[in-house]
């Protein structure tokens, strides 16, 4: 049985009196700055191909500023450094809804704090100037500043702030006393095809599998708080906690998704869906590098509408 709660029954993070959901940003990285490519033009190369040379550049570079981190996961991809690539577009997605691009008074710069550090331990931001060409995206990509450098300083009397994805510490840590209620038929109807293979063509034996899971899950839990992570699941907008829980499905002792967790009020929590492990870290870096053995770095696919390569007109 399915049960399903309406997003009016989920608890809002943000306080009413926090403004506009957006304040006129752009959601999407790509749609809010254009970002140029440097490097030599001897090649004749479509704009998409030059979108794409610039975005991996912005990329590449912001990963050679940061800490080291695995970026790119076990297995290959099309994308340059698809996890980084993944965390920067709902980084800005998050600080977007939360009103924390920063503008300058001049409002000629525009700068986000990726959540990032140098080996040093200074934080990363991204600089914008504003775009001069009509119809193209608002802002222009400068470069990854960190905070000592110079325009930075001069622009902006604050820096700013890094995206939140808690209201407190106890979202962090998955409160095994909750009851837990399961969406089944959103998890075993609309998402059957992520279960293993002979699982997913039988609901019954896939719902049996999947509480068996839990259980386990649950058990290992009470004895070590970091089995369950915590994350942010764009998809759920501003509900409370969320977590994934690792979900053995075989028997096998590996995780083969994660079922992603949501709290309802102050007594129970949700499980509204399933992901495959490469969603979930993707979710989970944005909160914090995962401190688990069943979830390591991989990286999901970027959906299609997500992809914005163009040179202004």
């Amino acid at each position: 049985m399915s049960n399903i709660f309406t997003p009016a029954d989920m608890p809002q993070r943000r306080p009413a009196d926090f403004g506009p959901i957006t304040e006129g940003h752009e959601t999407r990285i790509r749609s809010f700055a254009f970002f140029a490519y440097r490097g030599g033009r001897e090649e004749q190369l479509t704009p998409t191909e030059l979108g794409q040379r610039a975005w991996r550049d912005a990329l590449t570079s912001l990963a050679d500023l940061a800490e080291p981190e695995d970026w790119s996961g076990p297995d290959p991809s099309e994308r340059p450094l698809p996890i980084l690539d993944s965390f920067l577009r709902y980084t800005h997605q998050r600080l977007v809804m939360e009103d924390k691009i920063a503008v300058s008074g001049t409002r000629e710069y525009a700068a986000l704090n990726t959540g990032l550090l140098t080996p040093y331990a200074e934080e990363i931001f991204g600089l914008f100037r504003r775009n001069s060409h009509d119809g193209g995206q608002p802002w222009f990509f400068v470069r990854w500043a960190t905070e000592s450098d110079r325009d930075l300083l001069r622009e902006f009397e604050e820096p700013p702030q890094m995206a939140e994805y808690v209201s407190s510490a106890s979202d962090l840590v998955y409160d095994w006393r909750r009851e837990l209620k399961l969406a089944y038929g959103h998890i075993l109807g609309d998402n059957i095809e992520r279960f293993p293979p002979d699982l997913a063509t039988q609901p019954r034996r896939a719902q049996q599998a999947l509480d068996s899971a839990i259980n386990w899950a649950l058990r290992k839990a009470r004895r070590n708080y970091k089995v369950i992570v915590p994350q942010w699941y764009p998809v759920l907008g501003e509900s409370g906690a969320q977590f994934l829980m690792p979900l053995d499905l075989t028997g096998d002792g590996r995780a083969d998704l994660a079922l992603v967790v949501s709290a309802v009020g102050d007594q129970a929590y949700r499980g509204n869906t399933v992901l495959t492990l490469a969603m979930a870290y993707t979710n989970a870096r944005l909160v914090a590098r995962p401190d688990s053995d069943w979830l390591v770095p991989s990286a999901a696919p970027v959906r299609t509408d997500e992809e914005i390569f163009k040179e202004p007109s």
